[in-house]
This record gives C-alpha cells, structure tokens and sequence, in this order.
C-alpha cells in the first residue's frame, strides 16, 4: 500500500499545469504507540510516508526522524537506538530498514 500511494502521488506532481501536490496541505501524521494503538502499523507507515513526500522531507533520515517525532511510548522506547543516532549526529539508516523493524517488533 505505502509504494503505491507515493506512486499516485508522484502522478499527481506531474499533472500539466496543476501541481496539485504543490497546494496540498497534509495534516500532520497520527502517533504511534504501538500494539494497543489504534492505527495498525502499516497504515501509520503510509501515513508517514505521504506526509513526507507532500513535505519535500526526501531523504531517509529526515524521513526516519520525521517519523520519531510521531512515535510514542513504548514504541519510542523499542526505536532508542534511533534516537541515540539522531542526538549524536549519525545517520540513521534507511527508511526500509527502519520499517522493517518496527514491522518485526510488532509481528507486521
């Protein structure tokens, strides 16, 4: 599902004359808690992952800190060693990393 919302709206950004992404305002994404949450994990990664590209946020590690600020206890906790990276100027990786983590974490 993720690879094919930022299909469409790859299309939608070569529309002739009418940039829509360019005008669309996308809310800021949900939290994530984790397994009590809601919202099952691979929605909030689609959700992610439209936000960032409606966003201009194109590289992996804006993308994985984007997504740290959304995440919250205890699924921040299980993505520490992100935030350790992050805090000490590191690069973080690659979104499909950082996603399969969390895949595995909560059994997606």
């Amino acid at each position: 599902m993720e690879a094919e919302v930022i299909r469409l709206w790859g299309e939608l950004t070569r529309l002739p004359g009418k940039n829509i992404a360019s005008k669309t305002k996308v809310p800021e994404p949900p939290t994530f808690a984790g397994s009590e949450n809601k919202m099952h994990l691979h929605n909030w990664l689609s959700q992610i992952a439209l936000y960032c590209l409606a966003s201009g946020i194109i590289s992996d590690d804006q993308k994985i800190i984007c997504a740290l600020t959304r995440l919250r206890a205890p699924a921040s906790t299980y993505m520490k060693s992100y935030y350790n990276k992050v805090q000490a100027g590191l690069s973080v990786g690659s979104w499909g990393n950082f996603a399969q983590e969390l895949k595995n974490i909560y059994r997606q």
